[in-house]
């Protein structure tokens, strides 16, 4: 019977996101807190004789079976390795999807961490470094690198700058997806300095995090459910800080404790993704193997 090596792939949250200058080559200088969360897709693999890709039919957010980050990651990986074995892929999909929280990143990132597992037990004594991946992941997005480590981190520039950092733990997020979702080079071609205006709102922090977004007018231009949503959340008694993360859709709230969370009538009622839960800081040895999957696709 056939072994399935399955792989967790967690949410990002941007805690914070600066957009500095805008660089000759057109990317933007950024800078941001960013820690990964308990929420995760879940892709599992298996050796076959063709590339075959299956998701979750119970899944809310489906991705293109024919082309998406998970199978751009296999080929790539393939074009540095010469490896050329073939998979059967299955993914369960929870991330939302054009939400600002790096689920194609990460499927990306957790499928190049599952793959350089495989080829280094295959490959004894040709086995790469994780240098290798990391190079991989800058080919295929900005987010990749950062969503190998998914851990706590500082970035700087454009996702090439990593620096390990820790946050305070023992909070619980919870996350409000408008079910609209944004194209990240959309929001930037709407951003415009708007870092005086924003200076006079109120300033929030976690612990002494700054949590604040450049994007966030111009992601409201687009979605003007964010507005809503944040509004929403300004109003909950007991919460710590709010925002909105990367280039949105999805807005966090951050509490002290699970009894601080709010009635979610007014989310639930619009049909929004809610999630609650903690953050998390995931190893690469994060692989695990079994002869069954744990859900039925």
């Amino acid at each position: 019977m056939s072994i399935y090596y399955k792989i967790s792939a967690p949410a990002k949250l941007n805690l914070n996101l600066f957009v500095r200058d805008k660089l000759l080559n057109g990317l933007h200088f950024l800078e941001s807190d960013i820690c990964f969360l308990e929420l995760i897709d879940k892709i599992s693999l298996k050796f076959n004789n063709h590339d075959t890709f299956y998701q979750n039919k119970n899944n809310t957010f489906m991705v293109n079976p024919e082309n998406n980050l998970i199978l751009q990651a296999i080929k790539k990986f393939r074009s540095h390795t010469n490896w050329n074995k073939k998979f059967e892929i299955y993914l369960d999909k929870n991330i939302p999807i054009g939400a600002g929280l790096g689920g194609g990143s990460a499927d990306a990132a957790a499928t190049l961490v599952l793959l350089r597992k495989l080829f280094n037990k295959d490959k004894n004594n040709n086995k790469i470094p994780i240098s290798t991946i990391f190079t991989i992941g800058s080919e295929l997005g900005s987010d990749v690198p950062s969503c190998i480590m998914s851990k706590d981190l500082k970035l700087k520039g454009y996702g090439n700058e990593i620096r390990r950092k820790k946050f305070p733990n023992n909070y619980y997020f919870l996350l409000v997806y408008p079910n609209f979702e944004l194209s990240t080079k959309s929001v930037f071609k709407h951003f415009t300095d708007i870092e005086n205006f924003n200076q006079k709102s109120k300033k929030l922090f976690f612990e002494n995090i700054k949590i604040y977004n450049s994007l966030l007018f111009s992601a409201i231009s687009l979605a003007p459910e964010i507005k809503y949503v944040l509004d929403n959340l300004k109003k909950i008694r007991n919460i710590v800080a709010y925002g909105m993360s990367g280039s949105g859709s999805t807005c966090f709230g951050i509490f002290k404790s699970l009894k601080d969370l709010p009635n979610l009538s007014n989310f639930y009622n619009n049909n929004y993704f809610i999630w609650f839960g903690q953050k998390a800081n995931y190893k690469l040895n994060r692989v695990c193997h079994s002869k069954f999957l744990e859900n039925k696709f």
